[in-house]
């Protein structure tokens, strides 16, 4: 990760530091995923908040680390659980992310093999787990939301693959095959 993109981000969510600092004394796994990370990693596009993806089994322990509650969010695309730092929609702790579309489901909890695929950098001393991009991207292509409600998912994987060559093809082969996802995103990815 380059140290400029640490530093843009952290100054943009000034809560980051602070949250990540309990996770990791805490030793909660956690990822930063979605835009976020996606930034972090190349793209040009500035994230409007922090997704932290964390296991299910740990979302209850997270709630009270934070003094937090969590609400369940739900459209025809998704269903999470989230919790926010401070009541502050910037810093979006997520759990449970299940998304439906074409009559299927998707599970893409954050799973052993999610969380050995993580990148791992520091800011500061400040250890930090992003989500595997191409985790990050498989979300993307299976939500395929468009700027009618404010998302960006096709360009935002469009434009990362063009920035981000490292993107491991083999590990996102293996996950869409794991999902049972080849129909809805064989044609985003080519793979």
């Amino acid at each position: 990760m380059n140290p400029d993109r640490l530093n843009i981000f952290f100054d943009r969510f000034p809560q980051l530091r602070s949250t990540l600092e309990k996770l990791n004394a805490a030793k909660i796994p956690y990822a930063i995923g979605g835009s976020g990370c996606l930034f972090l990693l190349g793209n040009e596009r500035l994230p409007d908040d922090v997704d932290i993806y964390l296991r299910n089994e740990d979302h209850d322990a997270v709630d009270q680390l934070f003094d937090i509650v969590s609400f369940i969010y739900e459209s025809p695309l998704e269903h999470v659980r989230n919790s926010n730092v401070n009541g502050d929609h910037s810093i979006q702790l997520t759990s449970h992310l299940t998304i439906s579309a074409e009559g299927k489901s998707y599970d893409l909890s954050l799973t052993p093999d999610v969380l050995e695929a993580r990148l791992q950098s520091a800011h500061d001393s400040l250890e930090v787990f992003l989500y595997p991009p191409e985790d990050v991207l498989l979300i993307k292509a299976l939500l395929q939301r468009g700027a009618d409600v404010g998302k960006h998912d096709i360009e935002d994987i469009e434009a990362f693959r063009q920035r981000y060559p490292q993107l491991r093809l083999d590990y996102l082969q293996q996950r869409i095959q794991s999902l049972g996802a080849q129909d809805r995103v064989q044609k985003i990815f080519d793979v």
